[in-house]
């Protein structure tokens, strides 16, 4: 059983930019990696992450397609430019 101490803020991602989805990401991530929390709380401090990491990649996802479109739509530029993480990859 939860006690209300290590009861955390359910995230409304509806209200959410990139940016602070992020932040709070990497504050999730910190204080996993610190330790010292109870077994509810990192259950509850993950799904939480999960849930924020699953936002950013969507919000990664959408702008990268309208990059994508922009490049597609000037007729200068109709060669498709991978990302750098697509370069590392290969």
């Amino acid at each position: 059983m939860m006690k209300d101490k290590d009861k955390i803020e359910e995230i409304d991602t509806e209200n959410l930019d990139f940016e602070s989805a992020l932040e709070k990401l990497q504050k999730i991530v910190e204080d996993l990696e610190k330790g010292g929390l109870s077994l509810d709380k990192t259950l509850a401090e993950f799904s939480q992450g999960m849930k924020l990491l699953k936002f950013c990649h969507q919000k990664l996802d959408k702008a990268e397609k309208k990059i994508e479109l922009m490049l597609k739509e000037d007729e200068e530029f109709t060669e498709e430019v991978p990302f750098e993480s697509e370069i590392e990859e290969e």
